[in-house]
């Protein structure tokens, strides 16, 4: 009996020390083979790999090709890498690792000491070079402490701060990057664009303000002067003073896309314009008359413009033809106007073609159809009038 026992004792020994030897076996190759040797990082532009690879690599654990793409197998942050809005692996073989991360996006910047300080859009500094991005727009005249790196940017007045972060996220969004954008002691926002200063105002209307003036700009691009928008809330008339002239010539706004200038564009003093807006006199697209007017349908007057440019009432256009921007007939209204989406983004490039309402690319712009008087309606239940680019209500 004893011997019995002795001998289930001796067997269970042996299962038990089999068993450990097995553990530490798979223990052994799990370390030895699944070892990190090769990282594949997609996505990092300003950051290098190196950087990238020391911040998340950094321990026994982390070393491991199995436990670091399961930590990272679903698009996250890490609090070690707070220039990175995501991070994702994913195993390719035993010793390499594919990581996909995504940067967070620069708003902007402002220079203290000598040196470049980038934010985004919480407002947290996430560069201080002296390297110079240019897709992002330069920040003056803001009042600040020294910086410190991935903390919110030092700016005492959080007005300004809203401000700031509120206009250059705008810009970004629309592409349209100045050379400067300006405060002063006020928070009134200048932008400045090669030889144009424009004046925007307060902290009020600039999603209106920022999305009309992308569009203004292509018809005053490498001119020198002042445009006007501190009192813009969406359908007022926008002024353009060029340098050295007294007058300010209306360039947007209520009474018509672009003013001031002939039907492609370009100025003929007083005359009128081939999009019915006034400027000096009085434009009409209707056959007003007048000492300054212009338009299309052969209207009366001294210093008549028509048709494509400027001209007498011989050259005026026929018929009643509509003033506004038209592609081979198939476009309707004004080149471009503001309509927000299904997905509730503000659109800055909508118009109307064949009917239906399109993005500059020509794809339909979801949540946005013409209604039966002709205006556009979009996702929020704004009604356009495609002719002005202004609210029909």
């Amino acid at each position: 009996m004893a011997r019995k026992r002795r001998k289930q004792r001796i067997t269970r020994i042996r299962i038990v020390t089999a068993a450990a030897l097995g553990i530490l076996l798979a223990a052994a190759v799990l370390i030895g083979v699944f070892r990190i040797r090769s990282v594949e990082i997609i996505g990092s532009e300003r950051h290098s790999m190196e950087e990238i690879k020391n911040n998340l690599i950094y321990d026994f654990w982390t070393e491991n090709t199995l436990y670091f793409s399961w930590k990272y197998r679903n698009s996250t942050e890490d609090t070690r890498t707070p220039y990175l809005e995501s991070i994702q692996a994913k195993l390719l073989s035993p010793g390499k690792v594919r990581l996909i991360v995504k940067e967070k996006q620069l708003l902007g910047y402002v220079q203290y000491a000598g040196e470049n300080v980038y934010f985004d859009k919480n407002g947290t500094t996430l560069e201080i070079t002296q390297e110079v991005y240019g897709d992002v727009p330069l920040v003056s005249g803001i009042s600040m402490e020294q910086p410190v790196l991935y903390q919110k940017i030092p700016i005492e007045n959080t007005a300004q701060l809203s401000a700031m972060l509120k206009i250059t996220d705008l810009l970004v969004k629309a592409k349209f990057i100045p050379d400067n954008v300006s405060f002063d002691e006020n928070l009134n926002i200048t932008l400045t664009v090669g030889g144009i200063m424009m004046k925007l105002g307060q902290n009020n209307c600039l999603e209106e303000k920022v999305a009309n003036l992308v569009t203004i700009y292509q018809s005053i691009q490498g001119q020198s002067g002042t445009l006007n928008m501190e009192g813009f809330t969406g359908k007022e008339n926008i002024s353009f003073q060029a340098a050295g002239s007294e007058d300010a010539a209306d360039v947007a706004g209520d009474g018509g896309d672009e003013t001031g200038s002939s039907g492609d564009g370009t100025e003929n003093g007083g005359a009128g314009t081939g999009d019915g807006a006034e400027a000096g006199g009085e434009g009409s697209q209707d056959g007003a008359e007048g000492g300054n007017e212009g338009s299309q349908d052969g209207a009366e007057g001294g210093n008549e413009g028509g048709g494509d440019g400027t001209g007498s009432g011989d050259n005026a256009g026929d018929g009643g033809e509509s003033g506004e921007d038209t592609v081979s007939g198939e476009t309707t209204g004004v080149s471009a106007f503001m309509v927000f989406d299904s997905s509730g983004t503000l659109r800055y490039d909508a118009h109307v073609v064949n009917g239906q309402v399109v993005d500059a690319n020509g794809t339909p712009i979801d949540g946005c159809y013409v209604n039966e008087n002709g205006n556009v309606m979009d996702a929020y239940w704004n009604e356009i009038d495609p002719a002005t680019g202004q609210l029909a209500q």
